[in-house]
């Protein structure tokens, strides 16, 4: 059974899958194409992704008490169960490609001297206890990190004045199309991860209006953290890092006595990246108790974890390989954000038998509703004139000489 959620944990789940991996990767090669104007990058991937969900909160709406994995494999017991096992598929990559991007990233900045093995198999085995946990655990970490995460990068310029140069905009008006689109296009394939939310919250909950304000939010949020990596670092340097984020934390200074305040905003975001792990092995873990009954999703979990650590290390020798990746990777990151949306918006519809049966039930109710509410008022009224009566002087409570 799906469990309820609200509009405001809905836009936060938005913000945890659009803006964690975006964060960590494709920002530097943004900038790299882009330069100072790598902040437009955004716009074509948010208009994209407005597009895409708007649509399948269309679909929800046929559906509106089963997820997208339920109503495929209801309507389309074959083919809704490939495609559902090839989303699967695509987020089991993507929570590899997650395991070894933190770990690397852990690695480099908090934990330089212990084994990068031994990190991600740390935070594996967290993940796995906050997916045994269910949505509810998710829902409450992303309420709580992702808002200490959004309250940080509101902070961020405040506390980055001192190391702002506005030269490095320069030239303003002078976009370079071509760059900026393809900012767009390494940007695309992380920001669109949104896209399996609807798979895990049944339709009566997917409310495009919250989904929308996710998307602005995110989007809105990303830019600016684009405008002050290239405000403080500079887009030479910037452009040829692997965390130009990172980087940006480390230009902090509060005054004298502080020093390396770039640690504690790292520990701080780490939550938050752990919390979107663990989204990615839910959603798995999900689909396959969709895709096949009989199986437990809890039991599910330690497997499907073990397969990820493998894979992070079987796929990626290194983080350069991951870095590459990624002008490959948006490619299939379009059939499954842009392209299975649009097949999906034509082709899943309710059948006409269950259509009709919704229709007549909804009226039923209808019907019944004037009924019921005129036998309550009936004992009401009758009860009026008696209680009239008892609350004489004579009658009721005494009444003083």
């Amino acid at each position: 059974m799906n469990q309820g959620v609200t509009s405001r944990q809905l836009v936060l789940l938005i913000m945890l899958l659009s803006t964690t991996g975006t964060l960590m990767q494709p920002h530097a090669q943004a900038i790299f194409y882009a330069e100072q104007h790598a902040y437009l990058s955004y716009i074509p991937v948010f208009l994209v992704m407005v597009a895409s969900l708007w649509m399948l909160s269309r679909v929800q709406r046929r559906f509106p008490d089963q997820d997208l994995f339920e109503s495929l494999v209801e309507r389309f017991p074959f083919l809704g169960r490939v495609t559902g096992m090839l989303y699967i598929l695509f987020f089991l990559f993507i929570f590899a490609r997650d395991i070894r991007l933190i770990g690397d990233y852990v690695s480099i900045t908090l934990l330089e001297t212990t084994p990068i093995s031994m990190i991600t198999l740390t935070l594996l085995v967290m993940v796995v206890f906050i997916v045994r946990g269910g949505l509810g655990s998710l829902i409450g970490m992303s309420e709580l990190y992702v808002t200490l995460f959004v309250l940080n990068s509101l902070i961020l310029p405040f506390m980055l004045i001192q190391q702002i140069n506005m030269d490095n905009l320069m030239p303003y008006f002078d976009i370079d199309v071509a760059g900026v689109s393809k900012g767009s296009w390494y940007i695309f394939s992380f920001f669109g991860e949104m896209i399996a939310v609807p798979f895990v919250i049944k339709g009566s909950d997917f409310r495009f209006k919250s989904v929308l304000w996710g998307i602005t939010v995110a989007a809105l949020l990303m830019m600016l953290i684009v405008v002050e990596t290239i405000l403080a670092v500079g887009v030479p340097i910037a452009s040829r890092m692997v965390y130009p984020s990172y980087e940006l934390a480390r230009q902090l200074q509060i005054s004298d006595f502080l020093d390396r305040f770039d640690l504690a905003l790292a520990a701080v975001t780490l939550p938050t990246l752990i919390t979107k792990i663990a989204f990615d092995l839910y959603f798995v873990c999900w689909g396959l108790k969709r895709m096949i009954p009989k199986v437990s999703g809890k039991v599910m979990t330690g497997p499907v974890a073990l397969v990820g650590y493998v894979c992070a290390f079987w796929f990626f020798k290194n983080a350069v390989q991951l870095f590459r990746f990624t002008r490959e990777w948006t490619w299939i990151g379009i059939v499954f954000e842009v392209l299975f949306p649009i097949i999906l918006f034509v082709f899943l519809r309710p059948r006409k038998k269950d259509r009709n049966d919704r229709r007549a039930a909804d009226t039923q109710k209808q019907k019944q509703q004037p009924k019921e509410d005129k036998q309550e008022k009936a004992p009401q009224e009758r009860d009026e004139p008696d209680k009239g009566k008892r609350e004489g002087p004579q009658g009721g409570e005494l009444q003083p000489s």
